[in-house]
């Protein structure tokens, strides 16, 4: 038996869904509601990375259901919570109805948007190289 009843995963890391909406307002917003409602005993708010749906968010999902909600903005929250989370309705306005993989549909971003994704890509494998970097060092000082 699971720790909780629902696990919600916000996009909060991905390269576009902050370009479509304040990620970190929803998943504040969210963390709050669902302490409101007192349901954080049963229902766990995380942060995710990339759900690998971009050109359609912000993104969420919500667990056991898989239900996927994509366009959600802050505003949006309180209706999630008190629809889905508590009343176990599905906001059907906000369902993304997609088959399983890449729905990825970015071509609609302006070039500076790529350009951030691009310099964040070149980050994280920088940054991962100088993790291995330390890694191997501290290695070689035991």
């Amino acid at each position: 038996m699971s720790q909780f009843k629902k696990h919600v995963f916000i996009c909060t890391q991905g390269p576009y869904c902050c370009f479509d909406g304040d990620t970190e307002a929803i998943f504040e917003r969210m963390k709050r509601q669902v302490g409101a409602c007192g349901l954080n005993e049963e229902v766990r708010i995380n942060r995710a990375g990339c759900l690998n749906q971009c050109g359609h968010g912000p993104m969420l999902v919500v667990y056991p259901e898989a239900i996927w909600y994509s366009g959600v903005q802050a505003d949006d929250v309180d209706e999630i919570v008190n629809e889905h989370l508590v009343d176990g309705r599905v906001v059907e306005r906000l369902c993304f109805h997609a088959p399983p993989g890449n729905n990825k549909h970015v071509d609609h971003y302006p070039p500076e948007v790529q350009a951030f994704k691009d310099a964040a890509e070149r980050l994280q494998k920088e940054r991962e190289a100088l993790r291995q970097a330390t890694l191997r060092l501290l290695k070689e000082r035991r």
